[in-house]
């Protein structure tokens, strides 16, 4: 039988993922404001980066075992990304 998690360890849960979704969120902000700078394109302000925090958290609550396979792929996709920009 699957157990259900209290409202505590969510919380818990949701504010042990910002350790990992803020760094993630802020590389992904400053990568694409980096990208938009050298096409003169503008920048992304930082509403963004808090929507950004917002809805990793969102995710975090929502589905909290399937959180760090997220961040996993966000990761291996930034480092592709790297490598295919060139930084």
């Amino acid at each position: 039988m699957h157990q259900t998690e209290s409202f505590k360890s969510r919380l818990l849960g949701v504010f042990a993922s910002l350790f990992f979704s803020v760094p993630t969120a802020v590389f992904i902000w400053l990568g694409l404001n980096k990208q938009l700078a050298y096409f003169d394109a503008g920048f992304l302000s930082r509403d963004y980066l808090l929507v950004c925090i917002s809805v990793f958290a969102v995710l975090a609550w929502l589905r909290p075992r399937l959180f760090p396979s997220i961040l996993g792929v966000l990761w291996r996709s930034i480092l592709k990304v790297q490598r295919w920009w060139g930084w």
